[in-house]
């Protein structure tokens, strides 16, 4: 019997029409609650600390990396407290108390929550690490799509997927991004010596994933590309260039891009096919900061 999967890149773009409604509307658990709900997946449960007890696989930020090899967009966040103010039918079962609870989005500040201490919906700072008084722990649930190799290690009990029963892996395609700037460095190494300077909203081919560099192909260069500055679409379609081979590129200067450019969005059509009603929303918030063209 085949398992129900929901998107998980879908619900790390469902909570962004909700930026901005208050929290005593909303608190954190009917935040993430009324997100699933908007992709199809609807479960009611009664606080943050009941959805900490049913995931079927917990972690911190560095367990959930080790583990699966990043923590997928889509993933819940959660703050695990040893304070002792978990509910009463939880107090002898040494897990503490789950005060509260997010998804990553893998975008901008790399999370989304209702916070109570901003009162609204907001972003919130998380960077695949542990936060000391913030996230420090990420849940997992098999019916998520997170990506094939993340799955297989999730139905298999955290285990390493064997190399000779692994599916043939396809390379990623993404488009270099960036908050400001006109281009990203392209490197030898992780932190090493600068190959190229690729212009953002260029396509690149991900041959290797990681939480902090990608290995990618951009036309005539190969080389490492901070992920952060990298926006994944998706599995490249058999037969599907992504890249342009004849591309030019225009030196740039920085890793984090030059300054001046203009911002480019870049939304994979899964997520905006299920997160439609937000696009004019967040459109508009966009030209509040950057202007139109």
């Amino acid at each position: 019997m085949s398992v129900v999967r929901y998107d998980a890149l879908s619900l790390s773009f469902a909570g962004d029409k909700y930026l901005g409604m208050p929290y005593s509307e909303m608190d954190c658990q009917a935040f993430v609650e009324r997100c699933m709900a908007d992709i199809g997946y609807r479960r009611d449960l009664a606080g943050s600390n009941a959805w900490y007890r049913v995931m079927d696989w917990t972690g911190t930020p560095e367990e959930c990396v080790r583990v699966f090899g990043c923590v997928p967009k889509g993933a819940l966040l959660f703050i695990l407290k040893d304070d002792g103010r978990e509910p009463g039918k939880y107090k002898n079962d040494g897990i503490g108390n789950s005060s509260h609870i997010g998804i990553k989005t893998g975008r901008g500040d790399g999370a989304i929550n209702s916070s109570s201490s901003r009162g609204c919906v907001a972003t919130s700072v998380f960077k695949d690490k542990s936060i000391r008084g913030g996230w420090n722990r990420v849940g997992l649930l098999k019916v998520f799509d997170y990506g094939k190799s993340v799955n297989w290690i999730l139905e298999h009990g955290g285990e390493s997927q064997p190399d000779d029963q692994k599916d043939e892996v396809r390379p990623m395609q993404g488009v270099v991004t960036a908050p400001s700037g006109t281009t990203v460095n392209l490197r030898k190494k992780p932190d090493g010596d600068l190959v190229e300077r690729i212009p953002v909203g260029t396509e690149v081919m991900i041959t290797e994933y990681g939480p902090e560099w990608c290995r990618v192909t951009a036309g005539n260069w190969t080389g490492y590309m901070m992920t952060k500055f990298i926006d994944i679409q998706g599995e490249v379609t058999p037969g599907e260039d992504p890249v342009d081979p004849d591309e030019d590129f225009t030196p740039g200067d920085q890793d984090e891009a030059e300054p001046g450019g203009n911002v480019i969005l870049q939304v994979s059509y899964e997520a905006a096919a299920n997160a439609y009603p937000f696009l004019r929303a967040l459109c508009d918030q966009i030209e509040r900061k950057v202007g139109r063209g």
